[in-house]
């Protein structure tokens, strides 16, 4: 055989290798390359959908948390003008009278110890208490309302 036939054919399967070689690759990539891009629209239209059902959930439980918070408003207001009036009508009541002498043990002595004989000032006071407590108790049902929509069923 031909020295230069033999090195020409060795030349040209090489040429022919290199050039599959080289144009393979360039189709892996770009196989590869359109995998991942499909992958990559895949998973954002996924991202997209949980955002759009989180955004959802959201506005529902903001819309749930704001009518608790009216409803806390409105009852919080009730207490306030029920408040306001008992505590009005109490004013007209006589003051505490003033104390002269030791105090004394017995049941007939105590006087002005029920609520009706209550005076005007301890009477007040105990009407703002007993207001703060029913607000505070207001809010914390509205609390535990918010909490108990949020947990998990």
């Amino acid at each position: 055989m031909n020295p230069y036939f033999v090195a020409g054919a060795v030349i040209a399967v090489a040429l022919a290798g290199a050039g599959g070689y080289v144009k393979g690759t360039a189709h892996g990539k770009a196989e590869v390359q359109s995998a991942w891009d499909q992958e990559r629209a895949k998973q954002a239209e996924e991202y997209a959908k949980a955002q759009a059902a989180a955004r959802e959930k959201e506005q529902q439980l903001q819309a749930q948390a704001d009518q608790l918070r009216k409803e806390s408003y409105e009852q919080i207001k009730d207490i306030n003008a029920r408040s306001d009036r008992l505590i009005n009508s109490l004013r007209q009541r006589p003051e505490r009278p003033t104390q002269t002498g030791s105090v004394s043990s017995t049941a007939e002595s105590c006087s002005g110890a029920s609520g009706k004989e209550l005076a005007s000032r301890d009477a007040i006071f105990l009407a703002g208490y007993s207001a703060d407590a029913q607000r505070l108790q207001a809010a914390l049902d509205t609390c535990i309302k918010q909490y108990e929509a949020l947990r998990p069923k």
